[in-house]
């Protein structure tokens, strides 16, 4: 078990790799484009103030509060959806890298997610904006609010080893995700509240379920003063434990097989 997490180490200790190949990724996509990394506020932007203010306006919500919950939930969901889509063909975009020797996977693991986090800090001034007015913001709802997106990058990390090391033995994993993920959207509380969904309804048991419900919740929560059930605390905390042991086992048993199965 002690090899994925001396792998992790050694790549925190050496980001040179993952972390400024990460930021070049992001770069290069929009380096051609005539507006540059504007375009990287474009999608948070539309969703915030057009499907925010159109999804508002449909279910009669204060619209203040109401774009800061779905300005929220996209970007989280955005960075979460993005680890499980890209986690499951990592392996396979750095094939090259793999044969010529360099079997510390987790460097690979930490790219992807690190790419995925640079667009959301991208959005932040953005959710900074339609929090202006919010009374409910508070320094210790902000620090508990860090403290769940710290939960969250590590549940992203372990379960992106897993989905990683999936997708390198079977390939149709990634059109699995890919195909889900409209689904998970739409029973996820982003466009909608959580109180529509009460416990003891079939709506209610599927939104329970979601654990991108219950990782959505523990960062958005806190800095909107959100109600947060203990269920999402012990779904969180039981998810962490078992995301680290079961992915430590599968590390460490399956991934010198990484460059066969490619």
């Amino acid at each position: 078990m002690s090899l994925l997490f001396r792998h992790l180490a050694e790549s925190l200790r050496k980001p040179d790799h993952w972390l400024y190949a990460s930021w070049l990724d992001v770069i290069t996509k929009y380096r051609k484009n005539a507006l540059g990394l504007f375009w990287i506020f474009f999608p948070p932007t539309v969703y915030i103030w057009g499907l925010g203010a159109f999804m508002g306006a449909i279910q009669g919500k204060q619209m203040g509060s109401f774009l800061a919950h779905i300005g929220f939930g996209f970007m989280l969901f955005r960075l979460m959806s993005t680890m499980f889509i890209e986690a499951g063909a990592t392996f396979a975009a750095h094939l090259p890298y793999i044969h010529d020797g360099n079997l510390r996977l987790t460097d690979y693991v930490l790219r992807t997610l690190s790419k995925a986090l640079i667009h959301f800090l991208f959005a932040i001034p953005l959710l900074a904006l339609v929090l202006v007015g919010e009374a409910s913001v508070s320094p210790l709802g902000l620090l508990f609010s860090f403290a769940g997106l710290l939960v969250v990058l590590l549940n992203l990390f372990f379960l992106g080893v897993l989905v990683a090391l999936v997708g390198a033995r079977y390939p149709d994993v990634n059109d699995f995700f890919g195909s889900v993920m409209l689904a998970v959207f739409l029973i996820t509380p982003i466009v909608w509240l959580a109180e529509a969904a009460p416990a003891d309804t079939m709506q209610g048991t599927l939104m329970r379920a979601n654990p991108f419900h219950h990782m959505l919740a523990v960062v958005r929560g806190p800095i909107l003063d959100e109600a947060i059930e203990m269920s999402t605390y012990i779904y969180i905390g039981a998810m962490t434990v078992a995301g680290v042991l079961i992915s430590a086992f599968s590390y460490s048993r399956f991934a010198r097989r990484v460059p066969i199965w490619l």
